[in-house]
């Protein structure tokens, strides 16, 4: 490991250079960028990630990484990027000293061990060899769909006769429904961990107004999915469904596909080129079969990587 690295604390203000390193990344990887300013910003700014950056000693960012716990569970996220011309023994260095913070976190959370989760790009092969080398296995695939709304405008959506549409007023009222319905669709889904409402609200408030387009849908008058879209694909012009979800007695009717295709006909109406989201390929829903069913086509995959820890122990760094 270079000793002349420097690690301190990332904060909010550094927030071009990390843009910046991400961003070159993707573009290595991916051919374009695929961090947002707003998102990177907003993961900056929030109070249950600890962000730590590693710098020459002129103070260009090389590395960067994060951790967090989810509250009332063992899991802990995390993420890190190195730049494409460091030492390649960097990223095993900077994992390292993430998994000692998150052994930290459950530790102090009473504990005995930590479940840790990442993402990689698939075709991301220096990621794939730090997570396999400190024992991470890949447990799940994440596929990002695309719709391209191009071509002619096909009018607006008809939703089955006993299905009716509405998009919220994000009153608390509303968004007590949104998070009702969205732990309820997504319980036995790969790695979802329940969370209050306050809890949720947090995070999906995180960006500030005017970043959710949330829409609710009921069957026979009782409410039974959600979908919410946002901008975090604004600069590639596109719209992003966050989540969209269908509890069980409404699955098999058509709710998620009318709750689809209202989005999409809000994006064509917004003069967006197309529509993105991410699908866990084992959905245990079958969603990868609805999107397809509505047009989506898959654009790019997205590996999920875990490792357990036990906590406390010494977990080696630097």
């Amino acid at each position: 490991m270079d000793a002349r690295l420097r690690r301190r604390t990332v904060t909010p203000e550094d927030l071009d250079a990390v843009v910046g390193l991400l961003v070159a990344n993707d573009v290595a990887l991916l051919g374009h960028g695929d961090h947002s300013r707003e998102d990177v910003a907003a993961d900056l700014g929030a109070e249950r990630l600890r962000h730590e950056g590693w710098y020459v000693e002129g103070g260009a960012l090389v590395a960067y990484g994060w951790v967090g716990a989810v509250a009332g569970s063992t899991q802990v996220q995390l993420d890190l990027c190195v730049r494409r011309d460091a030492d390649p023994g960097l990223g095993s260095g900077v994992l390292a000293h993430l998994e000692s913070h998150a052994v930290a976190l459950v530790t102090a959370a009473g504990h005995d061990h930590a479940v840790l989760e990442a993402y990689a790009y698939r075709a991301d092969e220096r990621a794939r060899g730090w997570f396999a080398g400190r024992g991470f296995t890949a447990q799940m695939t994440y596929t990002r769909m695309r719709l391209d709304l191009g071509g002619a405008d096909p009018g607006p959506p008809q939703p089955p006769p006993d299905v009716r549409l509405r998009r919220t007023d994000g009153s608390e009222t509303d968004l007590r429904l949104v998070h009702r319905l969205e732990e309820d669709a997504f319980t036995g889904h790969y790695g979802h961990v329940p969370r209050d409402f306050e809890t949720w609200r947090t995070s999906f408030d995180r960006h500030g107004p005017g970043w959710n387009r949330v829409y609710l849908a009921s069957l026979d008058g009782e409410p039974v999915g959600q979908l919410a879209g946002t901008r975090q694909y604004e600069a590639d012009d596109c719209g992003y469904v966050r989540s969209v979800g269908v509890i069980g007695r409404g699955r098999g009717r058509g709710v998620a596909k009318a709750l689809l295709r209202q989005y999409f006909s809000d994006c064509r109406s917004a003069g967006r080129a197309g529509v993105l989201l991410h699908v866990d390929a084992a959905n245990v829903t079958g969603a990868l079969r609805l999107y397809e069913s509505v047009g989506m086509r898959p654009v790019l995959e997205i590996d999920g990587w875990s490792k357990r820890l036990s906590a406390p122990g010494p977990v080696d760094g630097w």
